[in-house]
């Protein structure tokens, strides 16, 4: 009789202890370590539907075997199964971002990853090379048509007392000129690294909109900013004397030619 009602405690204890709720609690983050809140915990057991809190935090209702599963827009699905040892520990969750579908773009070029073999896809031949460097020398050189000038004649000119005299402001900046000519770096040409600097640097100061409504992507500048090098020396002459203006306005002229042989915004 005893047994009997040993028996009969037993099982009511379990059919008590089973009856109780256990409670999972977890956070939420995502590669970075940071928390994501407003995130999804699902339990398809129970049905139970609940968020993350603004620190990723969650709690959730389940028992050994369940299958907590983790939504969150933007986010690969999560899903794990509970064990013991997450009722008393907290449940890290790391969600890992969905991957962007890129539109697939067809490169004529493709490179090797060899400087001097990736140039040389973009040498002109010498009668194109001797053209540009001819505009070139054109567009920097100095102005060769005669501008009008309004002078007054001599007849009614002021008396110069100075006439005669040693002119000292001129002499100072013939001077300063000498001075600056010695210590400016000659043009040497750069090494590997220099001209991946000098690359960057380009694409840090010039307006890349002007070269994107010729149909060029970030990608497409790249190229043409190599065969320009190429073609003109860019990074040989600026990569220590860099000035913006003289660039802008050589990566424009170099540009027409590169357009006459190149497909862009395919």
């Amino acid at each position: 009789m005893k047994t009997k009602i040993l028996l009969l405690y037993f099982l009511c204890s379990l059919t008590f202890l089973s009856a109780q709720k256990q409670y999972v609690l977890g956070n939420v983050k995502n590669e970075a370590q940071d928390n994501i809140p407003q995130t999804y915990i699902y339990n398809p057991r129970t049905e139970e539907l609940t968020q993350t809190d603004i620190s990723g935090n969650f709690i959730i209702a389940a028992i050994p075997s369940d299958e907590i599963r983790v939504v969150k827009n933007g986010f690969e699905r999560f899903s794990v199964k509970i064990a013991v040892l997450n009722f008393t520990q907290p449940l890290q969750i790391t969600l890992s971002k969905i991957p962007f579908e890129i539109e697939e773009v067809t490169i004529a070029f493709k490179p090797t990853g060899d400087l001097k073999k990736d140039l040389a896809y973009f040498k002109t031949s010498a009668k194109k090379e001797k053209l540009n460097n001819e505009i070139n020398k054109y567009v920097l050189g100095p102005m060769t048509e005669v501008v009008p000038q309004s002078k007054v004649p001599t007849s009614f000119a002021p008396k110069n007392y100075g006439e005669g005299q040693m002119n000292i402001l001129g002499l100072a900046s013939a001077l300063q000129g000498l001075i600056g000519n010695a210590t400016s770096a000659p043009n040497t040409t750069p090494n590997y690294a220099e001209v991946q600097d000098f690359y960057r640097r380009v694409k840090d100061v010039i307006d890349l909109t002007y070269y994107k409504n010729y149909g060029l992507s970030e990608y497409d500048f790249e190229i043409f900013l190599a065969y320009a090098d190429q073609n003109q020396s860019l990074s040989k002459r600026f990569h220590k004397n860099f000035n913006r203006v003289a660039i802008d306005t050589e990566l424009k002229i170099a540009l027409v030619e590169y357009l006459k042989t190149h497909k862009v915004g395919s």
